[in-house]
């Protein structure tokens, strides 16, 4: 009796297994599965297994459902799988013109970037009818116009321009990306007001505006020192910034005292804008009167930012003549501490050790030790071969123990003032060998010191040495190494040309796939463009 009933149970399951496997009336065929579009159960089945395949002699049948369907971001999937956009371009224009549909109509427009698209296109772009569609709109208008994007100028500032928490931020910065493109001159001064959009969730549009302004290049230094130096020539984009600050609830001092605009002419890297950076190091502080402390705090970043970048922005552009102007700053007893030392540091990192001699000047102007012994760190340094004895001299000499504690004994400041001293010291003037040497080493300090003196080779050195930076830059952990990087990345703008954009490249892709490295491909897709238009 059990092996009787055992035998039934198995006979049972064989027979409902081959029932599941083959259900009675399921299509196989383009043909078959078409005349089941209309049905209300096995619908949207019929809709993607056209897709999966790939039935072209069942669009006219899609299209002909398209208008009434509730399905029809699934047609739109079909009819992107079936890939065949000449005969589905009447489908698509029917997707692109119901504000439901337009988002995924557009992507398959993008997809297929046929001319027949372009109007339906330029009305969800230029009008409110599909808001949600225009990223993917302006990707398909991209596509299909690549070859003459010029002719979407006016089109991608008014899209830049656009209030982003209406049409999504990813709107303006794919069309500020587009102007980049286009190296498009007349946008530059849509450009500087969009760098401080934002919207109400704080997304801003500040990354995609820089590298936009870095691939238009000269032509956007001008405008950008009228709005930092208050010259008339700048009144109207101020004017424009102003009103949009009120707009979106902005304080002025945050376009006006920011560092968004220092950094921009710092990737730039035009001399012509060193004299108004100085005069914005040189600014005196004056916070905001009857605010909360929270905005406060806010504007202490903001300058501590801005002073940073001024500096950094000077070490690109600096030259001889700024060098007054930044050491009478350092020397103003009234001025914030980390302006006076940021801006010693500017001058210590000029190119061709121009600001050396100033610093070893306001040293031994200075009498309050308290200031005089930090000053060790930015002369150590930037000090050259020809001033290292003077300055060695003058410390040797100097009675303060706030200063023999920064080069004397274990403290690790002193460590680090011997190790830096020591590449300078150790390596002669023309010895490459030795800083290349000093460049590889296991210790950051000389390495960093190593790659200022390298970025300040001359002659027929200076392309041994440019090679030396080059190499090392990918080997520097972006995190652990950040001076050093940034001392390397130094060096090769002041040693390299249009030649050398390959091999920022190959440096960018390193950076691209490692963890870690988000901030050094901003820099990188910053540098790249201006050092190709480099001769």
């Amino acid at each position: 009796m059990p092996r009787r009933f055992t035998v039934m149970v198995v006979a049972l399951v064989m027979v409902l297994g081959a029932g599941a496997g083959c259900r009675k009336g399921t299509p196989t065929t383009c043909k078959g599965w078409a005349k089941l579009l209309k049905s209300p159960v096995k619908g949207r089945d019929a809709i993607k297994n056209l897709g999966d395949l790939r039935c072209k002699e069942s669009i006219p049948d899609l299209e002909a459902i398209f208008p009434a369907s509730q399905y029809k971001e699934d047609i739109l999937q079909t009819i992107k799988a079936i890939n065949a956009p000449k005969e589905s371009v009447g489908i698509v224009q029917k997707g692109l013109d119901d504000p439901l549909a337009a988002t995924i109509a557009a992507a398959v427009a993008e997809d297929f970037a046929l001319p027949e698209f372009r109007q339906a296109l330029l009305g969800i772009l230029t009008t409110n009818k599909a808001l949600k569609a225009r990223e993917n709109a302006l990707k398909a208008i991209a596509r299909i116009d690549e070859k003459n994007l010029k002719q979407d100028e006016d089109l991608f500032i008014a899209l830049m321009r656009n209030d982003p928490n209406v049409q999504g931020i990813g709107v303006n910065a794919l069309a500020a990306k587009l102007l980049g493109d286009i190296r498009s001159e007349k946008a530059v001064p849509d450009l500087i007001v969009a760098m401080f959009m934002r919207t109400q969730r704080g997304e801003q549009l500040y990354t995609p505006v820089r590298k936009t302004l870095a691939k238009i290049g000269k032509t956007a230094v001008a405008p950008l020192v009228a709005v930092l130096s208050g010259a008339p020539e700048g009144e109207k984009i101020r004017q424009e910034l102003s009103d949009m600050s009120k707009k979106l609830g902005l304080f002025d001092w945050q376009w006006q005292d920011g560092p968004e605009i220092i950094q921009v002419l710092g990737d730039l890297r035009d001399t012509t804008a060193a004299p108004a950076v100085a005069k914005s190091l040189a600014k005196p502080l004056n916070p905001p009167v009857g605010v909360d402390e929270r905005v406060l705090r806010m504007w202490q970043v903001a300058q501590q930012n801005r002073i940073t970048m001024c500096m950094m922005t000077l070490w690109n552009i600096g030259t001889p003549n700024e060098v007054e102007t930044l050491k009478e700053v350092v020397l103003n007893p009234d001025n914030d501490a980390k302006q006076r030392l940021d801006t010693a540091s500017a001058l210590a990192l000029m190119q061709d050790f121009a600001g050396v001699g100033a610093l070893l000047k306001i040293y031994a102007k200075t009498d309050d030790p308290r200031f005089r012994a930090p000053l060790v760190k930015p002369i150590s340094l930037g000090v050259g071969w020809a001033h290292v004895d003077e300055f060695l001299k003058m410390v040797a000499a100097d009675k303060s123990e706030l200063v023999k504690e920064r080069v004397t004994g274990d403290s690790p400041d002193a460590k680090d003032f011997k190790m830096v001293i020591g590449v300078v010291k150790d390596c002669k003037q023309g010895d490459l060998d030795c800083l290349i040497g000093r460049l590889k080493s296991a210790d950051l300090r000389a390495a960093e010191k190593a790659a200022i003196l390298l970025g300040n080779t001359k002659g027929p050195d200076a392309k041994k040495a440019l090679a030396a930076l080059v190499e090392v830059y990918p080997n520097t952990d972006p995190v652990m190494g950040v001076d050093l990087r940034r001392f390397i990345l130094l060096g090769v703008w002041r040693l390299g040309d249009a030649s050398t954009v390959k091999d920022l490249e190959k440096m960018l892709q390193s950076d691209r796939d490692r963890k870690g490295a988000g901030y050094w491909i901003d820099e990188l897709e910053t540098l790249i463009p201006v050092m190709a238009a480099r001769q």
